[in-house]
């Protein structure tokens, strides 16, 4: 497959860049008649020039005009390249140079200076252009770069042209098409017998001819009919190239200027974008709430600036931005580039690159923000991870979250959770992996939350999971994640479906200490009868917490309405289990026999067993169940 690069053209306005494509190409690319007819480049146009080594270059000739600087920016992504036009009557001009300083911060620093219509002016002011043109550019991305004179009509320095792009283009790395396709539609229309046809640069992954789209705003599910790459159909078309797509079951009118087609269904809106931004030095200050015009991809939003860990950002300096969209909501990804323009009257005075596409509302001078942007914009895979898992609200995330978050792929991320997890920053459970400040933060607010609880009812042996996860404000699954960690850590324990901090004990005041030897008399002296509750409450007005901080312990709750002591409890488990020893079961009547009890209070006593695995229900009675083992070697012990 031949290799595809996209090379922009850009310059001030009647400079000669629709001519001199026209003479490199044998294209027009002054497509429509007002076009024509006003002799200057409204929208963008496309051309395409096979290189001698078979590259293929596709060619953007973007608006000189700056009333279409925004047309300009659109034909920017994906650009390889630039020849910046220079007139050779007329030098480099403000608008040459704003164009530069939009090329500069849109990330291209590729350049080869074109100076057209040479054969219009002497030797002499020829080469006093040439000096012009080396004094304006110094300093700028443009220093240094290689220079052709050229003369679209005669033809001149055309050869040397394409020369100089195909040795700068062999300097290029090869771009690998990962991830979801994506397409910012630059034009809309409609051809009769064909339908809707849109237009834009291919960024990220590649389309597949027949496959499916969906479109943003809104997720609207479309089927590509045909594509085509430089007039010429194709099966798949990959980024940076120019593509044409016919859409299947939609109107022109329905896809428009700004609009995003995408190979997945779920590219996520938003209105709120982490950048890392460079001020031109000649602009304005960029400070809190300013209001900006933000050029991303073919979109033009209202937004308002939320500097971070800085009052302002300073002409010439970098800095990083929060920007907070009016109203309108893009669909954009890390890595995207864009630029900034004043509101009235309109100037260039910034732009940058997008490193977070969708983060939460930050305190501006909070100091992890700041390390998380300047990991995002160093490239440092594990501490971006590292720094979004620390700023989670949430306890526990995904590996594919924390990629679809931080727009980096997810063997990437995954690589990087081994590391962190190998050196003790993160840590992995089933429901994800959580930051170890994130911890220690959810470890405070579930030791404040048990604390509390102790303190509400020092007599109940814990709280309860439910309520424990409800007070942290956690999911079940979440909450039980946390809760294994907590235990493991020590920070906690389980006892009966209740979470007691680790070091909690209860503790009995004098008069609770005599309820309780009340209580544990009455028991001893019911012997196997259980105890209503209600004579138990009659002991007491604090009767009920006694006996709750017991259960387990000196006494078991049967039912909600009756207790018998633990001892008798073990006594009568031991009498089942040496009676199943003789290999009948058990049957209610004979258990009321061998306790002396009523047949209501027998089955009291077998139904918690039952539930407590020491007995389980057949037909005939009961069996032995998996808990009887114990009380089997403790009633052989009895007898021996």
């Amino acid at each position: 497959m031949a290799r595809h690069i996209v090379i922009g053209t850009a310059g001030h306005v009647d400079h000669g860049k629709t001519t001199l494509v026209r003479a490199l190409t044998g294209i027009d690319m002054d497509t429509t008649a007002e076009e024509k007819k006003r002799g200057l480049t409204i929208n963008l146009g496309f051309a395409w020039l096979d290189l001698p080594d078979g590259t293929r270059a596709g060619i953007v000739d973007v608006p000189g005009h700056e009333k279409f600087i925004k047309n300009m920016v659109a034909g920017l992504p994906g650009l390889n390249l630039v020849l910046l036009v220079v007139d050779a009557n007329e030098g480099v001009m403000p608008q040459t140079k704003e164009h530069l300083d939009i090329l500069t911060l849109l990330g291209v620093h590729k350049f080869i200076i074109v100076v057209t219509k040479a054969d219009t002016v002497d030797d002499m002011l020829l080469s006093l252009t040439l000096q012009d043109i080396r004094q304006n550019l110094a300093d700028t991305a443009a220093e240094g770069a290689p220079v052709v004179v050229t003369d679209a009509v005669s033809g001149r320095g055309l050869t040397e042209l394409v020369d100089e792009i195909q040795a700068m283009a062999a300097t290029l790395p090869m771009e690998s098409a990962q991830g979801m396709g994506r397409l910012n539609v630059d034009r809309s229309f409609s051809i009769k017998g064909f339908g809707t046809i849109v237009t834009g640069t291919l960024i990220d992954g590649p389309m597949m001819n027949g496959r499916e789209v969906w479109l943003y705003p809104g997720g609207r599910r479309l089927r590509i009919r045909n594509m085509q790459v430089h007039e010429q159909d194709v099966l798949r078309a990959d980024p940076p190239q120019r593509t044409a797509l016919n859409l299947a079951g939609i109107s022109c009118g329905a896809i428009h200027r700004g609009d995003v087609l995408c190979t997945a269904p779920d590219f996520t809106a938003t209105r709120m974008i982490d950048v890392k931004v460079t001020c031109l030095a000649d602009a304005q200050p960029l400070f809190l709430w300013q209001r900006m015009r933000l050029l991303v991809g073919t979109r033009e939003v209202m937004a308002r600036i939320v500097p971070l860990g800085a009052e302002q950002i300073a002409p010439g300096t970098e800095g990083f931005l929060q920007l907070r969209l009016e109203q309108d909501e893009i669909y954009v990804k890390a890595g995207d580039r864009f630029i900034l323009r004043t509101f009235s009257p309109m100037h260039t005075v910034a732009g940058g690159e997008i490193l977070d596409a969708h983060p939460q509302k930050h305190r501006r001078f909070k100091d992890d923000v700041v390390t998380s942007l300047e990991a995002r914009d160093a490239g440092l895979t594990d501490d971006v991870v590292a720094g979004f898992l620390r700023l989670r609200q949430v306890p526990f995330t995904q590996a594919d979250v924390i990629a679809g978050a931080t727009d980096l792929p997810l063997d990437k991320v995954e690589l990087a959770l081994d590391h962190l997890r190998q050196n003790g920053i993160v840590r992995r459970t089933r429901q994800g992996y959580i930051h170890g400040d994130v911890y220690k933060t959810w470890q405070a607010k579930a030791l404040q939350v048990l604390l509390a609880y102790h303190r509400e009812k020092p007599l109940q042996p814990g709280i309860p999971q439910p309520a424990f996860r409800s007070r942290l404000h956690l999911d079940e699954n979440d909450g039980t994640a946390l809760l294994r960690l907590l235990t493991a850590g020590g920070i906690c324990r389980l006892s009966r479906q209740c979470v007691a901090a680790k070091q909690f004990r209860i503790t009995f005041s004098p008069s609770q200490r005599k309820l309780q030897s009340a209580i544990e008399k009455k028991l001893d002296h019911s012997g196997y009868v259980p105890v209503p509750v209600r004579d138990v409450r009659a002991l007491g007005r604090e009767a009920q917490a006694v006996a709750d901080a017991l259960n387990g312990k000196s006494l078991v709750f049967l039912s909600p309405d009756f207790i018998l002591s633990k001892r008798y409890m073990m006594k009568a488990a031991e009498a089942a289990c040496r009676y199943l020893q003789s290999g009948c079961p058990l049957t209610l009547g004979d258990f009321r026999d061998v306790l002396g009890v009523s047949r209501q209070q027998a089955l009291l006593i077998l139904e918690y067993m039952d539930r407590c695995g020491i007995t389980r229900r057949v037909a005939d009675g009961r069996l032995a169940g998996p808990a009887a083992r114990k009380y089997e070697i403790k009633g052989e012990n009895d007898h021996g």
